[in-house]
């Protein structure tokens, strides 16, 4: 197998492709916490103003956490969101688009944005988020960055350096910047 070396490829090892799923959640431990300090401030809280804004902050608690475990269930259901191999990229359960189907790979301030060459329909990332819609998601993405399939780090469990030294290994696409 011949290996080529482009600026940033070898941070990773040379191995199989590469599976993005969306990151963890975050929120939900924050979201525990505040909960739990809440109620505390709730138990100990004097009667008045504090007392109410505490009660306030527990029934918003009570509301955001099943919410919020909502959100977790259904990420973890959606399993690999974008797989990058030698053959190309995958969306959720999609076609798969070859590398030679990509005009341009940049890199822009929170993601990583793949761009198509002329005629070619690339599909927007999967979301679990509540009252998403992935046509309003790929207009506004086009809109933004020139096309819908933007990998944003954030969102995923990897990183946008790990994904680009996966696009300059698997793609031998040399990526710009924004």
């Amino acid at each position: 197998m011949d290996r080529i070396t482009l600026r940033g490829a070898e941070a990773l090892p040379d191995v199989g492709p590469l599976e993005l799923r969306a990151a963890g959640s975050g929120g939900l431990v924050f979201s525990a916490l505040l909960g739990l300090s809440s109620v505390t401030s709730l138990l100990t809280a004097p009667t008045g103003f504090r007392f109410w804004l505490a009660a306030v902050t527990c029934v918003f608690m009570a509301v955001a956490l099943p919410f919020l475990l909502v959100v977790q269930a259904r990420q973890r259901a959606l399993g690999v969101l974008v797989r990058l191999d030698s053959h190309g990229v995958r969306v959720g359960d999609g076609p798969t688009t070859p590398w030679a189907d990509l005009s341009e790979v940049r890199s822009v301030k929170g993601g990583v944005v793949l761009v198509p060459r002329p005629g070619v329909e690339l599909p927007v990332v999967p979301s679990a988020a509540p009252f998403s819609r992935p046509e309003r998601r790929a207009a506004a993405y086009v809109r933004r960055h020139g096309s819908p399939l933007v990998l944003i780090p954030m969102a995923l469990d990897a990183g946008q350096q790990q994904i680009l030294a996966a696009v300059r290994r698997l793609g031998r696409i040399p990526v710009g910047d924004g």
